[in-house]
């Protein structure tokens, strides 16, 4: 009965958030999102799926593959990607990278909301389209040392705290997590490493690169 409960509650809690952030999606996103529904997916693309730090990467071009393939909204949260499924899951991509949350927690949402919200979207991708290989990536350190984005960069411990509960989930279910954050990290504290950033969310050229070399085993492998 305890568990009913738990789950009922922790049910009712996503309904509230996604609502809440459905009525609020930018201009900005319908814009992108009806570029997406013109572009079909299929069977051979790989996916990079998430908000502006996932949008402002030239995935394609990274990785000299036309099959790769940019879903990224600048701005966009776990419910606006679990809306945005329909136009991708159709085409039965190959892989999917995700990685969202940090909006989330910009707008309020407390850590364990957007962990129930990314577990919903990969249990949707794994219903929906079994044979796409779906990697979870870590949401990336911030550093409020820039004076920028201070709602986001001031949400250093949350991230910490989600990165762990979706790392669990990831094992339990037999997903592949990508720890990006610590290579991101500086080495003697918690903040995004000012070599890969001008603003202490996004990434410049120098964090992209890095984040190409510790993913392209999976985007370049045929059995990850």
């Amino acid at each position: 009965m305890k568990i009913i409960y738990i789950f009922t509650a922790l049910l009712l809690l996503f309904v509230t958030e996604l609502s809440a952030q459905t009525n609020s999606y930018s201009t900005f996103y319908y814009q992108r999102a009806s570029i997406f529904e013109k572009l079909p997916i299929d069977s051979l693309d790989i996916v990079f799926l998430g908000n502006s730090i996932t949008n402002f990467g030239e995935w394609g071009e990274f990785f000299k593959n036309s099959h790769v393939k940019n879903r990224g909204i600048s701005g966009d949260r776990t419910a606006g990607i679990y809306a945005r499924l329909n136009t991708i899951l159709p085409g039965k991509p190959s892989k999917i990278f995700l990685m969202i949350g940090v909006n989330d927690l910009e707008h309020g949402c407390t850590p364990d909301s957007v962990v129930i919200n990314i577990i919903r979207i990969a249990n949707r991708i794994i219903d929906e389209s079994p044979k796409t290989i779906l990697y979870i990536q870590s949401i990336l350190p911030v550093n409020d040392k820039f004076g920028k984005f201070p709602k986001h960069t001031n949400k250093g411990e949350a991230i910490i705290l989600i990165n762990n509960k979706i790392k669990h989930y990831c094992q339990d279910q037999k997903l592949t997590y990508i720890d990006l954050y610590h290579s991101f990290k500086n080495k003697d504290d918690e903040k995004l490493n000012p070599d890969y950033t001008n603003d202490g969310l996004h990434l410049m050229g120098e964090g992209y690169m890095l984040w190409i070399q510790l993913i392209s085993k999976y985007v370049m492998s045929s059995n990850q």
